[in-house]
């Protein structure tokens, strides 16, 4: 284990020397190391090969696009979607302080990867005593039924809820039947895939990683439920952005501009007492029955005995690949 301050910073240390700026690599080492604070899957394990988090070629800043006082279009100009997606959010919360009315909508488009975990940013919003929602679309991994080629990305929707005692309630999931990197985890380990969570390229179902991968897809949650929800997310989060959409485009993979959609709301502009009503369902909701875990429960408590121990486990390969990049950057090719 390592100091959580230790890993902060190391992975900052790391981005510097892969062409990122100080003010970009703080945040995305910030991001990553909140992930791995909590238990996801999205956190530091990025820096496995962390030539993958290299700037694209010809990234730029973030810029700001169809500005108006309650709404805004982030051009990421080809930045990751950590920084796309931060930057939404926190223009967000800036407009929906900045203006009388109670909702912000901030949208993002033209970035080159994942945003990660996308209650990061919703609990961003909600510590600052905003609800905050995140919807984000991502390319063809996943398929609207059995049979079906990939269309939908994983496809992901988040909540912050903020609340007067202890951190905000966060949800945070994806539309899929599994996130992709927890396919892609159990390709690396050679693990099978949980049953009904992949179809093969037969378009039956599959517990091979490999081949769910390649020629197959990953499947919705829930049926056609999952698929419809899904759907809307694309139609909110790539449409509604401006982001890399099919019908559209020859591939979502190929276009690398995946698409974020961040909306903040003032809950005290709508109803009186909001935290203290909010805190009432929650508590009624964990009342109703033996062993009901509220969302984000378990993710909070992980974060808690980490922090509290100031001792985060990352495994020896991701580290080790931190600290070598921290000290010599990429190997030449």
């Amino acid at each position: 284990t390592v100091t959580v301050a230790e890993a902060q910073s190391k992975t900052a240390a790391a981005m510097r020397k892969i062409g990122w700026d100080a003010e970009d690599a703080a945040l995305q080492a910030e991001i990553m190391t909140a992930a791995e604070l909590c238990g996801n899957n999205q956190g530091l394990v990025k820096m496995y090969n962390p030539s993958l988090m290299a700037p694209s070629p010809g990234a730029a800043k973030p810029t700001i696009e169809r500005e108006t006082p309650t709404s805004a279009v982030v051009n990421a100009n080809q930045s990751p979607g950590m920084l796309a997606a931060v930057n939404a959010a926190d223009l967000a919360l800036q407009k929906l302080r900045s203006q009388d009315g109670p909702i912000a909508i901030v949208t993002a488009y033209n970035t080159s990867t994942s945003s990660g975990q996308l209650a990061f940013y919703c609990e961003r919003m909600a510590r600052q005593g905003a609800i905050g929602i995140a919807l984000a679309n991502s390319p063809e991994f996943v398929a609207a039924a059995p049979g079906g080629k990939p269309i939908f990305g994983t496809n992901p929707v988040a909540f912050g809820i903020p609340q007067a005692a202890g951190p905000p309630l966060t949800f945070d999931m994806a539309t899929s039947a599994i996130a992709l990197f927890g396919v892609l985890t159990s390709k690396a380990k050679g693990e099978p895939l949980p049953e009904g969570v992949a179809y093969g390229r037969d378009g039956g179902f599959t517990t091979d990683a490999s081949e769910a991968l390649e020629g197959g897809a990953i499947a919705t949650f829930g049926g056609h439920k999952g698929a419809g929800l899904s759907l809307c997310v694309e139609l909110l989060a790539g449409v509604l952005s401006g982001g890399a959409v099919v019908g559209q485009c020859e591939s979502k993979k190929l276009a690398k501009s995946w698409g974020h959609t961040m909306i903040a709301i003032q809950p005290d502009l709508l109803v009186d007492g909001f935290e203290a009503k909010a805190a009432a369902v929650l508590a009624a909701t964990k009342a109703s029955g033996p062993s009901i875990r509220l969302p984000g429960e378990s993710s909070a408590r992980t974060a808690a005995e980490r922090t509290a121990a100031d001792a985060l486990p990352i495994p020896k390969q991701i580290w080790e690949s931190i600290c070598r990049t921290a000290e010599h950057g990429l190997p030449e090719q």
